[in-house]
């Protein structure tokens, strides 16, 4: 998973996704995916950016090639704020390769806020100093 700078040019950010996927290729991996999830809120800013543009690549790829990915994404700073590689089960790998990566689901009617980590809703309640 990509998250690239939504404000980053267009062309910056596909020539990030072409390279990413040109290098699994050169690994002697293979590409099966690559799922535009578009802009989104970013649960917690990086660099100073809220928003960031979400790439899933599904592929199959050596270990080589995930290291010389992570190597380009951390010199792309400004374009690429950050990614994440996630090995697959098998169960799970077959099904990414057949339909790529879904969109995540938010159930949350609309307008409605995340429940607080630390199990206040904002209502008050709780203990009280005294």
């Amino acid at each position: 998973m990509l998250i690239l700078n939504a404000d980053a040019a267009e062309e910056q950010q596909e020539e990030i996704i072409e390279r990413v996927r040109q290098l699994v290729v050169d690994g002697g991996g293979e590409v099966d995916h690559v799922n535009d999830w578009g802009p989104r809120k970013i649960s917690y800013p990086m660099n100073k950016q809220s928003n960031g543009r979400y790439v899933v690549v599904t592929c199959s790829a050596e270990s080589e090639s995930l290291d010389e990915i992570g190597r380009v994404l951390a010199i792309s700073k400004d374009v690429a704020l950050r990614s994440m590689f996630h090995r697959l089960g098998p169960a799970d790998a077959e099904r990414a390769k057949a339909n790529g990566a879904p969109l995540p689901v938010d159930d949350r009617p609309e307008g409605e806020q995340r429940p607080r980590r630390d199990g206040r809703d904002g209502r008050g309640g709780g203990r009280r100093r005294r």
